[in-house]
């Protein structure tokens, strides 16, 4: 891990304290040092403010619930040049708002994207020695990025990879002309997938995606639905008896309670036998077929809703019984939850109108990271702490992996 320093001294009259990326193994890797190393393409002539610098910059102020580009650009106008010559700039000052906006608009997303991917897969790493394999799944999911969509934006969509035991962003990838099954296959091919489970809903229980997965690797849990009618009915024919002995049969049931309901989830799952229907009996590496019944019900009424899904996942009997299917399926769902409930309500981004060039997919980008930032750090309550942050902004310094003298 590099130890040189961040920001360089200025001069002797310089207050900026020293200073480096944390070099400490115990600790977890810098953001920092992955942002610097995003290459910068702008003429080196005429250039105030670094690169990584202005990253690192956007990056404290979201962590600290600036919402927009000129609420970035205050955010840095408002903090002491200590803080500023901390991030990595050469001079005491920040780009204002028309700045940043010229800079994000023509900034190689891809290789933004590349470098907070790989700072996922180190964090990813310091925190999960010793997981099983079929805890370590990522859910992948697209998400509308309606501000620009308003204003017909080249790209208003984006999928990432969403882990489900840390909620870490793994990946991201720009969708565009609405073809969301192309984005996830892109997303795949740059994903390390050896040892990883892949959960998707309905719309990318693709054949194509099922194989791509398999050929990288990894192992998928994919929804059945009505888009696939085939697919469904040689599932649901799973179920019947004479179709599978008791010995290919597993179930799980649960209860809880939370919010003033009550849950009951019962998973079934059977191992696909041989000559079953060509819809489901050719699909590449199709091992077990499931399904979920869900009855939720408050407390104070006997009666509610009940719901049936089906799926199809790789895993075999072996490698993932009923428990860790039904684990698997509810950790898919938590995408909303735990990212994009976030990004729209703590973070504003359905209410964002940017629209410029990268601008959309660039903040997307970097919410998605400052929600992932925090889930590494155990935060519970991201809300809470960006209003902690704000009173306390040098801590975000930590949360970078930057480390000063003073």
């Amino acid at each position: 891990m590099l130890t040189t320093p961040l920001a360089p001294q200025l001069s002797r009259r310089s207050a900026a304290p020293s200073t480096a990326f944390a070099p400490d193994a115990d600790l977890m890797p810098p953001l920092a040092l992955y942002l610097a190393q995003v290459p910068d393409h702008r003429d080196p002539r005429g250039v105030r403010h670094p690169l990584g610098a202005v990253l690192a910059l956007v990056c404290c102020a979201l962590l600290c619930g600036s919402r927009h580009l000129a609420a970035i650009a205050e955010w840095g106008r408002n903090h002491s040049p200590a803080l500023i010559l901390a991030l990595g700039f050469t001079r005491p000052t920040t780009p204002a708002g028309s700045t940043l906006h010229n800079l994000l608009q023509e900034l190689d997303w891809p290789a933004l994207e590349t470098q907070i991917r790989r700072w996922a897969a180190a964090v990813e790493a310091h925190l999960g020695a010793g997981t099983p394999a079929v805890e370590e799944a990522w859910a992948l999911d697209g998400k509308t990025l309606r501000g620009a969509l308003k204003l017909d934006a080249t790209v208003t969509a984006t999928v990432s990879a969403l882990g489900h035991r840390l909620g870490l962003t793994a990946g991201a990838a720009e969708v565009h002309g609405g073809d969301e099954i192309a984005a996830v296959e892109a997303l795949l091919q740059n994903l390390v997938l050896a040892g990883k489970v892949v959960t998707l809903d309905a719309l990318h229980t693709q054949r194509k995606t099922a194989r791509l997965i398999g050929e990288r690797g990894g192992q998928y849990l994919m929804m059945v639905k009505g888009n696939q009618p085939e697919l469904q009915e040689a599932v649901m024919a799973l179920f019947r008896p004479e179709r599978a002995s008791e010995q290919d049969r597993e179930s799980v049931w649960e209860t809880e309670q939370v919010h003033g309901r009550i849950e009951n989830r019962w998973l079934l799952a059977v191992s696909v036998p041989e000559g079953v229907p060509e819809a489901l009996g050719t699909w590449p590496g199709v091992a077990q077929g499931f399904v979920l019944e869900r009855q939720v019900r408050k407390k104070k009424q006997r009666v509610g809703h009940r719901e049936l899904v089906y799926g199809i996942t790789s895993l075999t009997r072996k490698q993932a019984g009923s428990t860790d299917l039904l684990r698997l399926v509810r950790g898919h769902w938590r995408v909303e939850t735990r990212s994009h409930y976030i990004r729209d309500v703590t973070f504003g981004e359905d209410a964002s109108l940017v629209r410029t060039g990268k601008i959309p997919q660039v903040l997307a980008l970097f919410r998605a990271t400052a929600i992932s930032r925090f889930r590494a750090e155990g935060v519970v309550n991201i809300a809470k702490e960006t209003r902690r942050l704000t009173a306390q902004a040098a801590d975000c310094l930590r949360l970078l992996g930057i480390v000063t003298d003073n």
